[in-house]
């Protein structure tokens, strides 16, 4: 799976249109954030450009568990801007009724929480467009080297060398390598790449250097 990137969302017709898609769920560049409309609600997550641990970001969900109409109308009352949206939350002082608020007094039923994100393996999608796919075998593998070839899926003959189930894919790799760098190396034999962890064995593959595909507005899930 991949997560779309958006430039914005700040008009009502690009709402729609994200509420539309298969799977509306997508970073978005300006505001940075990550949007997620789950039936009835709507989580955004507040992302700092160097973000590189999603546990470490605000998340807040809002809506109501009749109907998506509550989070529409609080969208509707931000002018259909994101950015506006993130800004009222972030005045809302969640010690106390944020109902009391009165952004939010337009619905019975919506509900707002805030709370910090879970998911670890969100991070900044500034921190992965610029590992563009590698156009030639490097004579030397460099940790940078590998994000590009794991970012952009230019890998065949993989097998897992560790047994630890936070190590056995291929987004948990890069989402180490990018988070925690050090205690990398890198093995190159015979055309295949074994990467260790603090001089353990964890995965070996081949790198693939073929005709590059068009450029996508989506990146790798983590």
């Amino acid at each position: 799976m991949k997560i779309a990137i958006l430039e914005t969302l700040e008009t009502q017709q690009q709402w729609q249109n994200f509420s539309l898609r298969k799977i509306p769920y997508a970073y978005v560049l300006n505001p940075l954030s990550l949007v997620d409309f789950q039936s009835t609600f709507i989580q955004l997550t507040d992302i700092d450009k160097n973000l590189r641990d999603g546990r470490q970001a605000v998340k807040y969900s809002i809506g109501s568990r009749k109907s998506a109409q509550a989070a529409w109308l609080l969208i509707e009352k931000c002018q259909w801007s994101l950015s506006q949206l993130l800004r009222e939350l972030k005045t809302l002082d969640f010690s106390s009724n944020v109902r009391d608020n009165s952004v939010l007094n337009i619905h019975g039923d919506l509900t707002v929480r805030q709370f910090f994100a879970k998911e670890k393996c969100v991070i900044s999608p500034w921190l992965l467009q610029h590992l563009t796919p590698l156009t030639r075998i490097p004579n030397k593998w460099y940790l940078n080297d590998i994000k590009r070839v794991l970012s952009s899926q230019q890998i065949s003959n993989i097998t897992w060398l560790d047994e630890r189930a936070e190590m056995r894919s291929i987004p948990a790799i890069l989402n180490t390598l990018i988070s925690y760098p050090q205690g990398w190396q890198i093995n190159f034999a015979q055309g295949v790449i074994t990467l260790l962890y603090k001089k353990s064995p964890i995965v070996s593959f081949t790198a693939v250097i073929a005709s590059l595909p068009a450029k996508s507005n989506q990146l790798q899930v983590l």
